[in-house]
């Protein structure tokens, strides 16, 4: 079938991404998870040093912290590759599903 807005080629580029980055991207998502759980552990052992302080004060002081700066910096950067990852896993699955639509439509052509 000769289809104009996808070739062969590309379907199969989309089906190897697909199944050669299953595994990045879900070591992605455990990495995204990981971080945001992290920064919460941080915050609550910045907030802790604190613990003579109103638990308001003891919040801010765990914010400021460099210990949580980093933690919110590396939650910030696995939640980016994380959904980088993902934008190109849907694009990969919607470019078979335009390819699969084309398919149907020169069949149903056809009769």
């Amino acid at each position: 079938m000769n289809n104009e807005l996808v070739t062969e080629a590309e379907i199969e580029k989309a089906l190897d991404f697909l199944r050669d980055n299953a595994r990045d991207i879900g070591q992605a998502k455990a990495l995204a998870i990981k971080t945001e759980r992290m920064t919460k552990h941080i915050r609550a052992l910045e907030m802790k040093r604190y613990c003579e302080l109103p638990v308001s004060a003891q919040e801010r002081e765990a914010l400021a912290s460099d210990a949580y700066l980093k933690a919110a910096n590396a939650e910030a950067e696995a939640a980016g590759a994380f959904e980088q990852m993902k934008a190109l896993r849907e694009a990969a699955a919607l470019k078979i599903e335009v390819w699969r639509s084309m398919g149907a439509n020169y069949r149903a052509m056809k009769l």
